[in-house]
């Protein structure tokens, strides 16, 4: 028994320097890039068009001051409720944001990005009327999250302008794997 209690006293010793050997490693490094599975809901105006998304994001960090410059793209899916029996193509969604991640503390995080979002194939519903189209705007992502090592999660919130005064919003997850 105390043989036992001693081995995982050690592994877990282990895995705790590991852990924190890694996060000062991190920390060290000025360039790090990522990879990142983003997924969420859609609210405001367009959820009843849309009900979901996901896709993959690729982000270049750079180390200044007590965080991040970040510069981040990828593609993520809109993906179509049924509208009156037709059926439709999911939108893809192209952002290119750059913000900052700021570290306040050994493992938690808050970002902001802004940029430019493209959509492809997305459609709008007027007066009942289905239309597709392509569009993009300005774009802004606030989020908030945990970072372990090179794994981090964060709970984010993405906002793209389609047309004049109307948005595409979206409130979801993102985990990511730095390198």
């Amino acid at each position: 028994m105390m043989k036992k209690t001693i081995i995982r006293s050690l592994l877990f010793t282990v895995i705790a320097l590991s852990v924190t050997q890694l996060e000062a490693q991190k920390l060290s490094k000025k360039f790090s890039f990522g990879i990142g599975l983003e997924g969420g809901i859609v609210t405001g105006v367009y959820n009843d068009l849309y009900g979901a998304n996901g896709g993959l994001t690729l982000r270049g960090s750079y180390h200044v001051g007590p965080g991040f410059v970040t510069l981040t793209s990828g593609a993520i899916g809109e993906i179509p409720k049924s509208f009156d029996g037709e059926d439709l193509k999911a939108a893809v969604l192209i952002p290119v944001r750059a913000g900052y991640k700021y570290i306040f503390n050994d493992h938690f995080f808050a970002m902001g990005e802004i940029g430019y979002g493209s959509l492809r194939t997305f459609y709008t519903d007027e007066n009942d009327d289905l239309q597709s189209e392509t569009s993009g705007g300005f774009l802004y992502c606030p989020s908030v999250g945990a970072q372990f090592g090179t794994t981090e999660i964060s709970l984010r919130y993405e906002s793209v302008s389609v047309e004049k005064g109307v948005t595409l919003s979206s409130i979801g997850l993102r985990l990511g794997f730095n390198f």
